[in-house]
């Protein structure tokens, strides 16, 4: 094999266009289990400090004559020009109850929905972020203790060639440990990472397995190991190809060499991919307290009678309409991706194709008649205040395809397809 032709993996940004190539003919080298793991038990080895919990920073609300602390951070705390404001109740000179945070700087506009303790804490409580330079929205969970958490994030942009929508879940636990899965709406590539031990080490799995296949030869799954903390990447990487082909790199000073890995570590790298997704799957359930607090709150604020004491009344109501700059573009990026996926089907040339394009098409139908079941994106809920259920619906486009999961969780639809995690050997 040319090495040329091993040269497109070691960049990303080529990664899903190089051509699947075979094993030389000789047959690759095995290595052993202590060689495959060596820079993953480097990075594991490094002391690391456990992060502490972050100081406790308070701001007097504008809004209030009475003391009531109101919970900041740092990065806020510095902001130049920074007024803040709190529409909950007071108690014992704290922020309490159900309320929105509202900080706003020369550099920065960000509000928290959540439920203050009274006593300036409350790690576990929900949290609905909004945060309007960067076009961000985050509902968050604390765990029982610092620093585990739930979080799903959503990010807009819109660049010059078009709308793109974002979405990170991440699940962190007492341990140290992060499970991610990084996804868009528009590109049925995902990223599944597993931080460990603090950041020390990170795995890193490309699953394009969702995306339209008119042929055999692009790479569907890459997995990896990464030093978080430089972004260095490891000297191990294994790839597979829609026709089944399964490459096994060892990078040695810059050169990249097929390799036979062993079993037991193919395993490891499947194991860890299965811990991400078990980590993650109950995200959405524990997420709920945050959806529902974010419905309750908007019922409140957004019905035309509420306002807060020296805050502009547009700054006060532009959490009920923000959304809705995201309509039209969502709806154009979402025509345009189906209609790429249709030209995918004409080019397709056997069933099985087809039938994957197709459940392509009907994940992108759903998910642009929940933003038509949405009109206003951030809907408060129904009028009597009820709670709604997170929303779980299976797409399947034909008897024995593969399931498709498409989860809600407040105005964010992610779909997957559920799939078994792939195999490296």
């Amino acid at each position: 094999m040319k090495m040329r032709k091993l040269s497109c993996l070691l960049s990303i940004a080529s990664l899903f266009a190089c051509a699947t190539s075979a094993y030389a003919a000789s047959g690759p080298r095995a290595i052993s289990y202590k060689e495959a793991s060596a820079f993953e038990r480097s990075l594991l080895a490094r002391p690391v400090v456990p992060p502490v919990p972050p100081a406790d920073l308070f701001l007097q609300p504008a809004n209030k004559t009475e003391s009531c602390k109101l919970p900041t951070s740092k990065s806020q705390f510095d902001r130049p020009n920074l007024r803040a404001y709190w529409d909950g109740e007071c108690q014992n000179g704290f922020a309490f109850g159900l309320g929105r945070s509202i900080a706003i700087s020369d550099t920065h506009h960000v509000e928290e929905i959540t439920i203050h303790d009274g006593k300036g804490g409350n790690w576990s409580a929900p949290l609905v972020s909004y945060d309007f330079v960067n076009h961000m929205v985050t509902y968050s969970v604390g765990g029982s203790n610092f620093p585990s958490w739930t979080e799903l994030a959503e990010r807009m942009e819109i660049p010059v060639n078009g709308f793109s929508a974002f979405q990170t879940l991440r699940v962190a636990d007492e341990q140290g440990n992060h499970y991610l899965i990084q996804s868009s709406a528009f590109n049925p590539t995902r990223r599944f990472l597993f931080l460990q031990n603090y950041d020390a080490m990170m795995l890193r799995f490309y699953d394009d397995s969702a995306a339209p296949m008119v042929n055999k030869s692009p790479i569907i799954f890459f997995a990896e190991t990464v030093d978080e903390k430089t972004n260095t990447r490891g000297d191990v990487i294994v790839s597979r190809y829609a026709n089944g082909t399964v490459e096994q790199l060892k990078l040695v000073n810059g050169n990249a060499e097929l390799v036979r890995l062993p079993t037991t570590y193919t395993r490891h790298l499947q194991e860890k991919y299965q811990e991400i997704v078990t980590a993650t799957a109950n995200a959405s359930a524990t997420l709920q307290s945050a959806q529902q607090i974010e419905r309750e709150y908007l019922y409140k604020a957004c019905n035309g009678k509420s306002s807060v004491p020296g805050l502009d009344q547009a700054d006060f109501m532009k959490i009920c309409t923000w959304r809705d700059q995201f309509k039209e573009p969502y709806a154009l990026a979402s025509a345009n991706y189906q209609r790429q996926l249709e030209n995918l089907l004409q080019k397709a040339d056997n069933a099985e194709q087809q039938q994957q394009i197709q459940q392509q098409i009907a994940i992108q139908q759903y998910l642009v008649q929940q933003q038509r079941n949405q009109p206003a994106w951030n809907d408060p809920g129904p009028a009597d205040g009820q709670p709604q259920q997170q929303t779980q619906v299976e797409l399947s486009t034909a008897p024995g395809a593969n399931k498709v999961i498409c989860d809600t969780v407040g105005t964010i639809t992610i779909c997957r397809p559920f799939t078994p995690p792939p195999r490296l050997d």
